[in-house]
């Protein structure tokens, strides 16, 4: 099988644990096109961890204490009518091999197993899980943020027909957006929702339509290569409750003063560090935001020592250093003139 081939998840299930080792050692699995993400003892807590692992294929022992194997493959083919499952059972019982074709279980393994008849098996599964594939396929399974979905086979090419644009951007979200023209709903870890957003001419007008969603946006998305470093711009949008300017620039500082809003940073130290003069910067932000730099880093600074306030055991103190305010007194001043209470009254609201 070849190392680029699309890998199945595969889930374990089998109550004595010598027989679930070996099972999943008796052959290389990826060689066969699978990637074991789960091997459970217990059915009741492979059934409750299923939802989340979203296998493709769960290999289940039938007589198991409990949740037994027809009773685990029922529950499961009532929440998901796309998983594959084969039995792995030490019995060749007629009654069991009825019940299994009545749940269309792909193949039934007879222990002690046979190496070649589980290799038989897995190709077979994999040529067969293959042509189907395309039928469910759908991207919100692949976490966008990790490098192993972005080389999956199927991932790449959905993208090299996905229409992208000057305009497209990455677009995470606290809450579920709907009635949005040319949203792509897709996964990104870390965030309850996310989007590819193909069409984005003015990110203030798009979080007025959007009144009370926290949102966060990248710069202009425009082919698949650029996903990882555009959902690190969201994950700072979001994070730093701001929105990237469209001119190049004037982004690039916006984004150098929230990965330094823990330092104590100045005009010159921006300038320096762009080789610009103020003059320069101030008309920068004068023309593409809607604040100065300075006061882009206090909107930022306040937005994330909102966030921090919010965690548990995070103190005042703490907080005001995490974000770059050296003077407790005047960040406690500053925090209340955005907010209307203090750091310590809104920590308490959550």
């Amino acid at each position: 099988m070849e190392n680029d081939k699309r890998l199945f998840k595969a889930v374990l299930v089998d109550d004595e644990i010598w027989a679930l080792r070996g099972l999943a050692g008796i052959v290389d699995w990826a060689e066969y096109g699978f990637d074991v993400v789960g091997k459970f003892t217990d059915s009741s807590e492979a059934l409750s961890n299923i939802e989340v692992l979203k296998p493709d294929v769960v290999f289940t022992d039938i007589r198991m204490p409990g949740i037994d194997g027809m009773k685990l493959i029922e529950s499961i083919r009532k929440a998901d009518s796309h998983v594959s499952f084969v039995i792995v059972s030490a019995y060749r019982d007629f009654e069991i091999a009825r019940k299994a074709m009545k749940q269309e279980v792909s193949e039934y393994l007879i222990k002690p197993l046979d190496k070649a008849e589980v290799k038989n098996t897995l190709t077979a599964l994999y040529t067969r899980l293959s042509s189907s594939a395309s039928e469910f396929f759908d991207i919100k399974n692949f976490d966008l943020s990790s490098d192993k979905a972005l080389k999956n086979p199927d991932v790449i090419k959905f993208f090299k027909a996905f229409k992208f644009t000057d305009r497209s951007r990455i677009l995470l979200s606290d809450s579920e957006i709907k009635n949005l023209p040319g949203l792509t709903p897709v996964s990104v870890g870390g965030f309850d929702y996310a989007y590819i957003l193909s069409e984005c001419d003015n990110p203030y007008i798009l979080e007025d339509r959007l009144k009370g969603t926290r949102i966060g946006l990248s710069t202009a998305l425009s082919s698949f290569e650029e996903i990882p470093e555009k959902i690190k711009e969201a994950g700072k949008s979001f994070r730093g409750c701001f929105f990237f300017s469209y001119n190049e620039q004037t982004a690039k500082i916006q984004e150098y003063l929230f990965d330094n809003l823990e330092n104590k940073i100045s005009m010159e130290d921006v300038c320096g560090h762009f080789f610009l003069s103020k003059s320069y910067v101030f008309e920068l932000f004068r023309l593409h935001t809607v604040t100065s730099a300075m006061g882009f880093l206090k909107r930022v600074r306040l937005c994330r020592a909102a966030d921090l306030l919010k965690e548990k055991g995070a103190s005042v103190s703490g907080v005001a250093s995490r974000v770059g305010f050296d003077d407790v007194g005047y960040f406690i001043k500053t925090f209340k003139a955005k907010y209307g209470v203090t750091p310590e009254q809104y920590s308490q609201l959550r």
